[in-house]
This record gives structure tokens, C-alpha cells and sequence, in this order.
């Protein structure tokens, strides 16, 4: 059950972020929710990066997710 609840909490946060990350590609581009979360999922898949992990960069750095 504990395990579960951390797998749980690990799952919510990556979401937050990854929202988050999708939040600010919006603001910076103009551009709709989809077209944010595609720019970041493209990014993970060219790149071999996890999406939360993709994700952390763009929040944490403000660069695009080609660049982060």
C-alpha cells in the first residue's frame, strides 16, 4: 500500500509539472494546450529525455524544449 501511495504522488507530480511546463509554452508562443504538449512530447521523443523530466528543464531554465 505505501509503495502504491509513492508511485500515486510520483504520478501527480509529474503531472503538475509537466501542466506546468505546458502552462509556460502557452504564454510564450500564443499557442493552444495540444500544440504546448506536442512541442514538449516531439522534444522528449527527438531527444531520448523523459517528458517529466523534459518538463523540469523548460520550467526551470525558460528555454524551449528543443533547447532545454
Amino acid at each position: 500500500r505505501a509503495q502504491k501511495e509513492r508511485q500515486l504522488e510520483q504520478a501527480i507530480e509529474s503531472h503538475r509539472l509537466i501542466g506546468h511546463a505546458v502552462g509556460v509554452l502557452i504564454e510564450r508562443h500564443r499557442i493552444t494546450p495540444q500544440q504546448s504538449f506536442e512541442m514538449l512530447r516531439q522534444a522528449s521523443l527527438n531527444r531520448n529525455v523523459k517528458l517529466r523530466e523534459l518538463a523540469a528543464r523548460v520550467v526551470e531554465s525558460g528555454l524551449d524544449p528543443d533547447k532545454a
